[in-house]
């Protein structure tokens, strides 16, 4: 009983930051007459600014903020490893990859498009490293984001490769730079919708492949189909994300690491919480990002990068020191017979 109200105070909490900061992110930007007493006295510019400008951007931030973290979530229980993310794991920069070619191949602007080569592209490179990592039976939890990570460079110097030879480098830099100022279209954002429902509808079956593929099968669970679902998820999240808004660094992977602190591994009951807690996240990256240079604004992918990454040392010299994430040491007849011998 006590667990549950601890539970319910803390998602209240969550919740109640998440109405302030929409609330903020409607009111600040470079029209400074767009205020509550305007809104309540009925300004037809005011209303205007929120419908057509303000209201789309929060939107975008919540569903992009939400997506990532479930992807990030999930992503965690299929490699059942807590440094992994869309981004540590070359999806994100495999759907840039795919962006890019969509432009340069049909010279298209349309996101549907973008969308969909960014989504075949990022789940080809899911599949590739996680089928690789499989065989590569790596032990030390540490190696395989490393890995990841190398791979996710491999795979943006190939795409940075491409736009050297079509000329194509200053459009890169500018889809490359995470930014909810240059929103056109929102149909990708709102495609988000559709894999993050689909991920809440199968949280439970997630939650039993991260105990291990032996463990799902004993359960009569399709392992192999439940994985797939779970990558399809992340690279149409990362596809459609990264076209809208471009890449925002870090979401996927501290959002899942903390909430799983506070609520554990169960994804069906912690993910409502894990998603308004990444929206809370990037609202205050995105709310300093405009409040810094005002009435200018920053990239909000740089104030993610320099606020997550140390939101994520910290946690995981705090987790360090607890012993979660040491290495295990192989056991052999000879450190076994010295370790009974002690």
């Amino acid at each position: 009983m006590d667990y549950i109200k601890s539970i319910n105070f803390k998602r209240l909490i969550i919740i109640s930051l998440f109405v302030i900061l929409v609330i903020a992110s409607m009111l600040i930007g470079a029209l400074e007459s767009v205020t509550v007493k305007s809104l309540f006295q009925g300004d037809q510019t005011s209303w205007m600014v929120i419908w057509s400008s303000r209201l789309p951007r929060t939107l975008a931030v919540i569903l992009s903020a939400a997506g990532l973290s479930v992807a990030g979530l999930i992503m965690q229980a299929i490699s059942r490893n807590k440094f992994m993310s869309p981004s540590t794991a070359g999806a994100s920069d495999a759907a840039g990859l795919g962006i890019m070619i969509a432009y340069i191949a049909l010279n298209t602007q349309e996101g549907i498009i973008k969308t969909i080569f960014g989504f075949f592209f990022a789940l080809i490179a899911t599949l590739l490293f996680t089928s690789v990592i499989n065989r590569m039976k790596i032990r030390e939890v540490v190696y395989v984001p490393l890995i990841g990570m190398m791979y996710g460079g491999l795979i943006s110097a190939i795409t940075t490769l491409i736009c050297y030879h079509f000329d194509a480098m200053q459009l890169f830099a500018a889809i490359n730079q995470g930014s909810f100022a240059r929103i056109g279209s929102f149909a990708t954002v709102y495609i988000i919708i559709v894999p993050v429902v689909l991920a809440m509808f199968y949280a439970a079956r997630f939650s039993i492949i991260g105990l291990g593929e032996d463990f799902s099968k004993n359960l009569g669970l399709n392992y192999n189909r439940v994985v797939f679902l779970g990558l399809v998820i992340i690279a149409l999240i990362s596809a459609a994300s990264y076209t809208a808004v471009g890449p925002l660094p870090f979401v996927g992977l501290i959002i899942p690491n903390m909430t799983t602190t506070f609520y554990g591994d169960n994804i069906k009951k912690s993910m409502l919480d894990l998603m308004f807690f990444g929206a809370d996240f990037v609202l205050i990256c995105d709310i300093i990002s405009r409040l810094v240079i005002f009435p200018f604004e920053m990239s909000v992918s740089l104030t993610i990068s320099v606020i997550g990454g140390i939101v994520f040392m910290g946690y995981v010299i705090a987790t360090m020191r607890k012993g979660k994430y040491r290495g295990k040491k192989s056991v052999t007849p000879s450190t076994a017979k010295a370790s009974g011998e002690e």
